[in-house]
């Protein structure tokens, strides 16, 4: 596409996008990033949360353009300016305003795509009936459940919500999810409509008994790693390209503004991947049920100061026949399987983090980074510096192309 004739004086944008989320704040960046590769804008910004109505000031106001979603607290207001509009929102129904969103048919075809990776067989969907981006991530999923030849079901609550629940209806709500997950047969994965219903997912599991992840994996959406790091276990979770929603809103607003038409009206942005943590990290079972209590200890306490007296006492039984019990089951001891963990462990916090080798060492469970390092060495013939520069993970790639909507 032709980029728009060069203006003698910046454009004057307001950017109304939700600060509250990390989904919005992404978007945010994508803008930022469109800016740095163009021109620059005079931006009008602040911080908003979803449910935020519209500022005073926009009424009337007559700058060059307006990046925002179109919620109803903003829809009017935004639409009497007839300044020329991008539109971020994925609830209400299409207009003439040119729009960009994620593809939610495709987030949930990768969640579940993610979760059938892990071997299961049975699913389940956990979101809100009256949210649309929610019913298309759902029916994305329970496709390509049925695709794979796999049981799907869904619970949807019918309550109104915001994000900030009041504590009787999350505690209410909660307690409902707990007994309808402890009804479904188990072993079975289930997918949360965003990360803090996941959140909520895995508050549930605990309150019904469930094991996460071996009787229930759970995957979230929109790595809001704040919140994804705060959950217990640590939320796996389907990541928007959200950066790239920004980006395609700012250049479809730049050709508005030059007075183009833009060659589509809607545009679909497929999700980048699944950020894999805790939650849907399940360890292969091995036949031996008091080796696998034992295993679910060490992974659930191996960054404390633990021993094998520790994991006999957990699991009942004396040192002595639980060391035979994993001989025969693993060919290993329970120490070596209780290093082998926390060197797991370090390597993901200097692949994931940028904590220094002292707090990497005592996060992941060594007494002292000089210990990290040894085994560090002894298990990969590498230090771990030399480890993370090698291994870190570049930037994510370019999705693919964009899914289209006339």
């Amino acid at each position: 596409m032709t980029s728009p004739a060069r203006r003698e004086t910046p454009p004057h944008v307001a950017v109304l996008v939700e600060t509250s989320m990390a989904y919005g704040r992404e978007m945010l960046h994508g803008v930022a990033e469109y800016l740095r590769e163009t021109e620059p804008w005079t931006i009008y910004f602040e911080h908003r949360s979803l449910q935020d109505p519209a500022p005073l000031w926009l009424d009337g106001w007559r700058g060059d353009g307006i990046i925002t979603r179109l919620s109803p607290q903003l829809s009017d207001v935004v639409l009497r300016s007839r300044v020329p509009t991008v539109d971020l929102d994925d609830q209400g129904p299409e207009t003439d305003v040119p729009n960009v969103q994620s593809d939610h048919e495709a987030i949930g075809a990768l969640g579940l795509e993610h979760l059938l990776g892990l071997g299961l067989g049975r699913f389940a969907y956990v979101g809100h009936a009256h949210f649309g981006w929610s019913i298309r991530r759902r029916d994305g999923f329970a496709a390509a459940a049925r695709a794979a030849g796999c049981r799907c079901e869904a619970y949807e609550s019918e309550s109104p919500v915001s994000w900030g629940h009041q504590q009787a209806s999350w505690e209410s709500e909660t307690e409902t999810l707990a007994r309808w997950l402890a009804g479904r047969p188990r072993p079975f994965g289930v997918m949360a409509c965003n990360d803090f219903v996941g959140i909520q997912v895995l508050d549930a599991c605990r309150r019904a008994g469930l094991a996460v992840p071996e009787e229930v994996a759970v995957v979230g959406v929109d790595n809001d790693t704040l919140a994804c790091e705060l959950a217990h276990p640590p939320l796996s979770s389907v990541i928007p390209d959200c950066r790239r929603i920004g980006h395609e809103a700012a250049s479809l607003l730049h050709s508005l503004m030059g007075r183009r038409r833009p060659g589509r009206r809607r545009l679909e942005v497929p999700p980048l991947g699944v950020a894999v943590r805790r939650s849907t990290d399940v360890a292969k079972e091995v036949g031996d049920p008091v080796v696998n209590r034992a295993l679910r200890f060490i992974r659930e306490r191996a960054r404390d100061n633990i021993g094998v007296e520790d994991v006999a006492s957990h699991v009942g039984t004396s040192r002595s026949v639980l060391q035979r019990r994993f001989r025969a089951a693993l060919d290993r001891t329970i120490h070596g399987s209780i290093a082998e963990t926390r060197l797991g462990l370090a390597k993901r916090l200097l692949l994931e983090t940028d904590l220094a080798l002292p707090d990497v060492a005592a996060r992941s469970g060594f007494s002292h980074a000089e210990y990290l390092s040894a085994a560090f060495r002894q298990a990969t013939g590498t230090p771990p510096g030399a480890f993370r520069r090698r291994h870190r993970r570049p930037p994510a790639p370019e999705a693919g192309p964009l899914a289209e909507r006339s």
